[in-house]
C-alpha cells in the first residue's frame, strides 16, 4: 500500500477524496480504478491562500502523473491552474471531506449613501473623465 503524501488523512477520507472526483485523475483527466488515484500535496511556499483551505493544497492523480509532477517538476503554478478548473460540487464534496467550513459573511458596518456619494465626488468631481462614445 502506497505512502500518502498528504499527512493526517484516513484512508477513508482518501477514498472519498478520489471518489469526490469520480476516479478520474485531474492532470490527464482519464478514469482509473481508486487503487491507481493518488493524492499530490501542491507546495504552498508561493500561494497564502492555501493556508486557509485545504482543497486548493491538493490534486488527485494517477500514478504515472504523480510521478511526472515529481520528475519534470510540474510548477505550481500550472498545479493551481487544475485546480482552479474543479467544478463548484467537486470543491464542496474536497472540503467536507476535508473539515473545511469558510468564515462566515459578515458584512461592513452600516454607512450611509450621502456619505459614500460626497466621498466618491470628493476624489472624482463630475467630468473628470472622458465620457466614452
Amino acid at each position: 500500500m502506497q505512502v500518502s503524501e498528504y499527512p493526517g488523512l484516513t484512508p477513508v477520507q482518501e477514498k472519498k477524496l478520489k471518489l469526490a472526483v469520480e476516479g478520474n485523475c485531474e492532470l490527464c483527466s482519464e478514469y482509473f480504478a481508486l487503487s491507481f488515484l493518488e493524492i499530490h500535496r501542491i507546495s504552498r511556499r508561493c500561494y497564502r491562500e492555501m493556508e486557509r483551505d485545504p482543497s486548493t493544497r491538493i490534486l488527485i492523480v494517477c500514478h504515472l502523473c504523480h510521478q511526472h509532477i515529481h520528475r519534470l517538476p510540474v510548477r505550481v503554478k500550472d498545479q493551481r491552474a487544475i485546480v482552479s478548473r474543479r467544478s463548484f460540487f467537486v470543491r464542496q464534496d474536497l472540503r467536507k471531506i476535508l473539515g473545511y467550513t469558510p468564515k462566515p459573511y459578515s458584512p461592513p458596518p452600516d454607512t450611509y449613501a450621502s456619505e459614500v456619494y460626497e466621498e466618491y465626488f470628493y476624489h472624482f468631481p463630475p467630468g473628470s473623465f472622458r465620457l466614452g462614445g
